[in-house]
């Protein structure tokens, strides 16, 4: 009876030491990016409020009377910067604040800012500024494409830590209780490891839920596990609808919406656009397509990307920080016909379920609330994970060398365990790609030792 218990015990902390080393060596490579992540996350999140403190002077104006028209504005932006292409105009709700004119100078984008009551052009800023800077750090760590594969990397992996973690600190035993796991005990000294275990563990658990909402829409944006998800969901027909139809079956497109026009929905990023036509001598004025817009109900704040070229199309796309209000129409620019109108409503389960992640991702899902919440799990974040060094460094136990989880003893538990991380990472390429790497590695290193073993037998 007592070999049965201890047999019992050895393979409860096999489990343990198993999904623990999974979890320990995963956090050690990623921690740093981590970091980065949550740093540059946190103050992304604030983009309307900062920018609003940035660019103030031209986002801003007083209401003095009557606009004055579209065509007037953009002659403004023309006769001031003749070399910039006009590619959109953001139309705003409040009434104090200016026109914004998308426009492209040679290889470069950015916005002029006009006010709608006299037409004096307030200034431009070209790229993306300082937020374009923190941008690029948090989805590509300024290392291009690798970069970007690195981040989903780390952030594939996040899920599996979380993961990891959850079993790691659920509540087992005689000692365990449910109280610890969401309430930290304060019992023992400040200094002691258990406390910071705790900590670790309870603020763990508290953003999880937060945490998996971030990391999974964010990956909605990454390079292999985008488009992965794109792919999914549009041969399952649970993402958009493809309603792009041009005058007839021969003027087809093969353009997508975010090849044409930028600040769009994610769901509609990849909805084909179709084609104006047949060219006539007149397109429709600007103005005349904001009123169409309006009449159709597209609601301020929303823009308006040009047609490009005599067969492209007015596209329209609402700005509303809510995704529920989401809405992308495109219109023949010659007639105004409405030759596509794509709104939340009509979004399958994954571009709902998407949509809804990725505003909660930026801030956007419930307001200042959100951002609230969003800075809260970044700071929790970058607490887990310098806990888990200060957990690290305290299990030196007094010889000043810092070491690793044990490997666990019963083999059987071990390959259970890889094959669980394995199907965890299965929704993740990259994640799984470097799973099945570290288990060729770990097989070829295991034969190594073996073998080296038999030889001094």
């Amino acid at each position: 009876m007592k070999e049965e218990q201890q047999q019992a015990k050895r393979k409860r902390q096999s489990w343990y030491q198993s999904m623990w080393r999974w979890h320990f060596y995963a956090g050690i490579i990623f921690a740093p990016i981590f970091i980065i992540l949550a740093v540059t996350g946190s103050i992304y999140l604030f983009k309307p409020q900062i920018e609003d403190a940035l660019y103030g002077d031209m986002i801003f104006t007083q209401e003095t009377g009557k606009p004055v028209t579209l065509e007037e504005q953009m002659d403004a932006v023309k006769d001031t910067y003749p070399k910039a292409t006009i590619t959109s105009i953001g139309q705003f709700e409040d009434a104090d604040r200016t026109t914004r004119m998308g426009i492209q100078v040679g290889e470069e984008a950015g916005y002029a800012y006009v006010d709608p009551y006299t037409g004096e052009v307030k200034g431009q800023r070209m790229g993306d500024g300082p937020l374009g800077f923190i941008k690029t750090i948090h989805g590509e760590l300024f290392a291009g494409k690798a970069g970007n594969l690195l981040v989903e990397l780390a952030a594939s992996w996040a899920i599996i830590l979380l993961i990891t973690g959850t079993y790691l600190f659920w509540p087992r035993g005689e000692q365990g209780s449910f109280k610890r796991v969401f309430l930290p005990s304060f019992k023992k000294s400040k200094g002691s490891r258990n406390f910071w275990k705790g900590l670790h563990g309870s603020v763990a658990v508290w953003s999880t839920l937060g945490l998996l909402i971030i990391i999974g829409s964010g990956l909605a944006w990454s390079g292999v596990a985008g488009e992965w998800i794109n792919t999914a969901a549009t041969k399952t027909n649970s993402n958009f609808p493809q309603y792009a139809f041009g005058p007839d079956e021969t003027m087809q497109s093969q353009v997508v919406t975010k090849d044409i026009a930028q600040d769009i929905p994610w769901a509609t990023q990849n909805d084909v656009v179709p084609t104006s036509g047949p060219a006539k001598p007149i397109s429709m004025s600007v103005t005349e397509i904001a009123t169409q817009a309006k009449q159709l109900g597209m609601e301020r704040p929303y823009q308006i990307s040009l047609p490009q070229g005599e067969q492209g199309v007015y596209t329209l796309s609402s700005l509303h920080s809510e995704p529920l209000k989401e809405k992308t129409m495109n219109v023949d620019q010659y007639s105004g016909n409405v030759l596509s109108n794509v709104t939340f409503a009509d979004y399958g389960f994954m571009a709902k379920a998407i949509s809804m992640g990725i505003g909660f991702h930026e801030g956007r899902l419930f307001g200042l609330l959100n951002q609230l919440v969003g800075l809260a799990l970044c700071l929790g974040l970058i607490f887990i994970v310098v806990s888990s060094f200060v957990l690290w460094w305290k299990r030196r136990n007094g010889t000043g060398q810092l070491s690793a989880p044990k490997r666990a003893v019963d083999q059987r538990v071990k390959r259970i365990v890889a094959l669980l991380i394995v199907l965890i990472s299965l929704t993740m390429p990259l994640a799984a790609l470097s799973v099945f790497i570290i288990l060729i590695l770990d097989f070829i290193l295991f034969r190594r030792r073996t073998g080296k073993e038999e030889v001094a037998a």
